[in-house]
């Protein structure tokens, strides 16, 4: 029979050694063994007495052996009986809460009507989930004493914050117009007549605020009400060309003749600078305007406008730069360059910051912030783009041969390729290879934090002193937790690319021929032999070439 045992007064459990001459010398391993095999091994050990404890147990055997004193029987406070500790954590921002359990030392386990009593005592009152509070009980079943967990167990309820104001053109713009040519009889259209440029008048009704929405308002985890956060008014500017309507002062009259273009949320009765056509007699073109060429742009020519650009002529081997709609009516042609540089592969460059429309295009560089449209073909050409579509109408039958494109999201086209089978290639990762930079930095900060963690796992290994440790412990924790956090972010990240890629699609409406490169993210597939109608995606994972119903 042992000479350690343990009684239990209330929540204090004692430990009891009967010494005598035959008595060991005690290690701290054996009470503490002796206590983990009583029925008292869930209970809480008092470790920061077990060196005094030892050492009382251990001279009183020592005396006893001397004959120095007698058989007697040592008794001492050793370990204690703990509840489960139940914490209520608000988050700073009030609109969610987290229960967190300490589980039992040989004590009562937490229940719902605990975490209630406890989200009641914080003033917790207002969306509380007692599934969340049920599942974290759950998780807690099988755990052990002293063991953490924790989880969200109420959210409050957003605001529904109020729209801003926003305005809109009452007048057809400009460069809406462009895209519409004048149809002819038979159902044709004239790609250079563009009908009259059309000038609003003064009075004219041109631009329209619509203001602001208040919005509804939500709740914390408190119970207090968040008001909504109204939408930003917006000042409806006036410029040189406008002024305010007397009956309605959210909308904005012409004061003047011209050309009325929207610039950023303001409406501008615009300038505009018209030539003839543009040769070195007239000299390069930098306007704060919209620019109308009438005309041809000659070879070396370079135009800058911060407005439209619009060429009623053919485009051969320039520079046309803009930061509105840029639109070619008569075509663009340039030559490849002997050497490229950086991005650029041809003497000829249209750049847009909103659209580029073109009748057709050979050899051309080509970048712009959102789409191309080209009416009739584009060839041999370098394209940087959200989309493009090739051709006219709901089903577009232009034509594509040649050259490298660079698209974020869509290609429709006629024809995609040529009978000689003339290499092309076609990458959709513009906005894919946005994700994979955006991927790689939260990646490669897991990688770092990984390897401080390595380090305070090695640390922890060395440590003896348990403050020492619940030091370190709080550290690596800390640092789990942030290198979850970016994982988590990356995991998002992954998701949103997969989702976007999925809708990221190339539509051949007529022929699909040989010596096509297509690449989809990492997917890469050669089109050798000549199709019909067909559609290039990604199916589960895997780029497919399949029939366009």
């Amino acid at each position: 029979m042992s000479d350690i045992s343990f009684t239990q007064e209330g929540k204090t459990i004692s430990i009891v050694v009967n010494c005598h001459a035959e008595s060991p010398i005690y290690e701290e391993s054996e009470l503490l063994k002796a206590h983990a095999d009583s029925t008292f091994y869930k209970t809480y050990v008092k470790k920061e007495l077990l060196l005094g404890i030892l050492e009382s147990i251990n001279d009183t055997v020592v005396e006893i052996k001397n004959g120095e004193a007698n058989p007697s029987e040592y008794r001492h406070e050793f370990a204690e009986v703990k509840d489960a500790v139940v914490s209520i954590k608000i988050a700073n921002d009030k609109m969610s809460a987290k229960a967190q359990i300490e589980m039992p030392w040989g004590g009562k386990i937490a229940s719902v009507d605990t975490i209630k009593k406890e989200c009641k005592y914080k003033g917790l009152s207002f969306g509380l989930k007692r599934s969340k509070v049920e599942a974290l009980l759950e998780n807690s079943f099988d755990a052990h004493p002293g063991e953490i967990f924790e989880a969200v167990i109420a959210v409050g309820k957003d605001p529904k914050h109020g729209k801003n104001a926003y305005f809109k053109p009452l007048v057809e713009l400009f460069s809406e117009k462009i895209r519409k040519p004048t149809e002819m009889e038979g159902g044709k259209v004239d790609l250079k007549d563009l009908g009259d440029i059309e000038t609003v008048k003064p009075g004219e009704r041109i631009f329209q605020k619509i203001p602001l929405s208040v919005g509804v308002d939500g709740r914390n985890v408190l119970g207090e009400v968040i008001p909504a956060t109204p939408g930003k008014d917006a000042k409806l500017e006036v410029s040189s060309g406008t002024t305010v309507d007397p009956s309605d002062h959210n909308v904005l009259l012409a004061n003047k003749e011209g050309l009325a273009r929207l610039i950023d949320n303001r409406m501008e009765v615009d300038d505009v600078y018209t030539l003839v056509e543009l040769t070195p007699k007239q000299g390069h073109v930098k306007f704060n305007g919209s620019v109308i060429v009438l005309g041809d742009v000659s070879p070396e020519m370079k135009i800058i406008a911060s407005g439209d650009v619009l060429i009623a002529g053919f485009v051969e081997s320039a520079s046309i730069r803009c930061r509105g709609e840029l639109t070619v009516l008569s075509g663009v042609s340039g030559k490849a360059l002997d050497e490229p540089f950086d991005d650029r592969k041809n003497n000829c460059l249209l750049e847009s910051g909103n659209r580029v429309n073109v009748s057709f295009a050979n050899h051309v560089d080509i970048v712009t912030k959102r789409d191309v449209f080209v009416h009739k073909q584009i060839s041999h050409c370098n394209v940087v783009a959200a989309s493009i579509v090739v051709g006219k109408g709901q089903i577009p039958r232009g034509k594509i041969i040649g050259g490298h494109y660079f698209i974020s999201k869509y290609i429709e086209v006629g024809h995609l390729g040529a009978p000689s089978d003339t290499v092309t290639h076609i990458s959709m990762n513009r906005t894919y290879d946005v994700f994979k930079q955006k991927e790689k930095h939260f990646w490669d900060q897991v990688e770092q934090l990984q390897l401080k963690l390595e380090k305070w796992h090695v640390k922890l290994s060395s440590l003896v002193q348990e403050d020492q440790k619940v030091a370190v412990k709080f550290e690596i924790a800390q640092l789990e937790n942030i290198i979850t956090k970016n994982i988590n972010y990356r995991k998002t990240l992954i998701q949103r690319r997969r989702e976007y890629m999925e809708n990221v699609v190339v539509k051949v409406n007529h022929s699909l021929y040989g010596g096509l490169n297509f690449r989809f993210g990492s997917k890469v597939i050669t089109n050798e032999a000549r199709k019909g109608p067909s559609i290039v995606r990604l199916d589960e994972y895997q780029l497919v070439i399949e029939p366009k119903n």
